[in-house]
């Protein structure tokens, strides 16, 4: 039986517990960080065994670096993945328990496979192999199409973002989070990223508070087999057991 657990915290940051492995993925700063999210954060904090932190970029409602030095005094054997540039501005922090993850990276540790894909906003996209399941985490990888790109850039980013989806699709994804902005028409590609990609599990995020649009989900969910996360508040729980 196959167990496991996804809690929202805030936008981008997800709690994720398994296999007997604990991942937490951008934590924003505290400006973009409600405060009924801040408990939320210490309690996944404090009751992880073996913490892994991953970050996708420095935009600070994906990175928030007043966090980083609670959470070395909580969990000291926390270990973080960082992108590059969040390394170049933060090196001094980041001296113990860090790894620093370029674009097109591949890395192995403690039974995690790690590979990494560029942004076509800043920083990675995660691919992360946990025994036999594969997680795929965005960042801003997204389909970022505003009603003012002109249309050589629309199809170079539409290229882009379908060569991505391509190759996750031969990955064969357990779980895939990733940007359903409400700001974008077609939310940032995320219809697109379930038609091509057909990940088990599917969660929404990018979405600044705004759960409204998630409902569109519902529209496909049975015309797919993939399972959607559809959290309405702060601390929402998708749990996963399988037989």
């Amino acid at each position: 039986m196959g167990r496991g657990k996804i809690q929202y915290i805030y936008h981008n940051c997800f709690y994720l517990s398994i296999d007997n492995k604990d991942f937490l993925f951008d934590i924003p700063s505290s400006e973009h960080l409600p405060e009924d999210g801040q408990p939320i954060l210490y309690n996944v904090i404090q009751h992880s065994k073996q913490l892994y932190i991953f970050f996708s970029h420095s935009h600070e409602d994906h990175f928030g670096i007043e966090f980083v030095s609670k959470i070395k005094d909580i969990k000291k054997n926390t270990i973080f993945f960082i992108s590059y540039d969040i390394y170049s501005l933060n090196p001094s922090l980041f001296e113990q328990n860090s790894h620093i993850l370029e674009p097109e990276d591949e890395y192995d540790l403690e039974g995690l496979k790690i590979k990494t894909f560029e942004s076509n906003d800043l920083g990675n996209a995660y691919l992360i192999k946990v025994q036999d399941k594969k997680i795929y985490f965005g960042g801003d990888l997204a389909e970022w199409i505003w009603p003012d790109t002109k249309e050589a850039e629309k199809k170079a980013i539409q290229q882009y973002f379908e060569e991505i989806l391509n190759e996750l699709k031969e990955e064969g994804i357990y779980i895939a989070f990733s940007n359903m902005d409400p700001r974008l028409r077609d939310f940032g590609g995320t219809f697109k990223f379930i038609d091509i990609v057909k990940p088990k599990y599917f969660v929404p995020m990018h979405s600044f508070g705004i759960y409204n649009h998630f409902k569109r989900l519902l529209e496909i969910k049975d015309k797919t087999l993939t399972k959607f996360f559809i959290y309405n508040k702060v601390g929402d729980i998708f749990n996963i057991i399988e037989k």
